[in-house]
């Protein structure tokens, strides 16, 4: 999440993320004060607002398109095809990302037993029971050190019993870290032959959209018969390719490194095994990125219109917004129960509706302060040694090729 001001152009990325990130919240929060068995949504809103993981995949395609974006706004002073840009693109990726996360984790594995009980006795305050909306029982037990060790290396999102354990929205964290391995071969393979691109690309995408549908059902299928968990989140990296693929084509696209075509092509075979939702998120998501492009083909009010909505996403309150974004994603379920708890003490005589809606605003208050805090006191600083550790490195191959 960058501190610099981004031109509109792919600025709007910043206030889409955490819209994104807004939603998870609103969802989760909406779960734990007892989701659909307190108060039922209209259908639309239960297929679209009430599944988070499309705002996920959302985030899937953002995150392919800004890794390809960066990699290759860089690519004279970090070619591509050498082992050293690599390994600078993972540091750069561990200071940014795991420094807040491990903490998180740390956090919710020394609490876990109080936050669940919590959440357990918020669901009763609002439904008369601990079911939720999808009718399971969160486990208050403590979770195992295997666990623990299997999020401590980011690798939970492979084991069906480990995904979704012990800090809910970290699934995707495992998936992500998945993506950043696999990223710079196969950003490689995609760009280092001009003349392969094209057949190389068609395969590559409909390849992953074969591998995403097939294994998913065969993995749940081995994880059913030997008593393992299903998966009901795409958490392991072959389950959600083909929607990194898109961002990855985009900024491809966007940066005249591949002809449109490619783009057409990969969203065309991905979109029919996909919900609606991501089908609207990634189309509006390419309206926007390519808005410059078309404005030749669309009504001068209608340019108008989305140029606006764009250019609000690429202020300076969006960027600030998108700053904390990463931990009020990660933050916000941990406090949820905890805030509604505080004023369930503290407001004895409200009514359940009134919790409920003063819980919400206050979860939010209190999920941006904090982002902020872990923002400017452990993001930004690791952030910093990241940048200074990639320099050190690049100045040491300078001194090199000079001697």
């Amino acid at each position: 999440m960058s501190n610099n001001y981004q031109s509109p152009r792919v600025g709007f990325l910043d206030g889409l993320r955490f819209l994104l990130a807004f939603w998870v919240f609103a969802a989760h929060y909406y779960t734990l004060i007892g989701g659909k068995v307190y108060f039922a949504l209209p259908k639309i809103l239960e297929e679209t607002f009430n599944r988070p993981v499309y705002a996920v995949n959302g985030f899937m395609v953002i995150t392919g398109f800004l890794m390809t974006y960066n990699y290759i706004e860089r690519r004279l002073k970090e070619p591509f095809n050498q082992r050293s840009t690599h390994i600078k693109f993972w540091q750069r990726r561990f200071f940014r990302l795991y420094p807040v996360y491990i903490l998180c984790i740390i956090v919710a594995f020394i609490g876990f037993v109080p936050m669940a009980e919590m959440n357990k006795a918020n669901l009763i305050f609002f439904t008369g029971n601990s079911v939720s909306q999808w009718g399971t029982v969160r486990s208050t037990v403590q979770p195992d050190v295997a666990d623990l060790v299997s999020h401590v290396f980011m690798v939970h999102g492979l084991i069906p019993q480990y995904y979704s354990s012990l800090l809910g929205v970290t699934w995707s964290l495992s998936l992500e870290a998945q993506f950043y391995i696999i990223f710079p071969f196969l950003f490689l393979a995609m760009f280092s032959n001009a003349r392969k691109q094209k057949g190389r690309v068609i395969i590559g995408v409909i390849a992953f959209v074969g591998i995403a549908i097939v294994s998913m059902r065969g993995v749940n299928l081995v994880c059913s018969r030997i008593g393992f968990p299903e998966y009901n989140l795409p958490a392991v990296i072959l389950f959600a390719m083909p929607l990194f693929m898109i961002g990855i084509i985009a900024a491809a696209v966007k940066l005249r490194q591949m002809h449109l075509i490619y783009l057409m092509i990969a969203v065309a075979v991905t979109i029919p095994f996909q919900s609606i939702m991501t089908v609207a998120l990634v189309l509006i998501l390419l309206l926007f990125l390519f808005l410059d492009e078309i404005r030749f083909a669309i009504p001068n009010w209608f340019f108008s219109i989305l140029d606006t909505f764009r250019t609000i996403l690429s202020s300076k309150l969006a960027s600030f917004a998108a700053d904390i974004s990463y931990s009020f994603y990660l933050v916000h379920s941990m406090l949820i129960g905890i805030v509604l708890q505080m004023l369930i003490a503290l407001f004895p005589y409200f009514s359940r509706i009134q919790i409920a809606v003063i819980g919400f605003f206050a979860n939010i208050a209190v999920s941006v302060l904090l982002s902020y805090f872990l923002f400017k006191f452990v993001e930004k600083p690791f952030i910093e040694i990241g940048r200074r550790v990639v320099q050190r490195k690049g100045q040491k191959q300078i001194e090199l090729v000079n001697q």
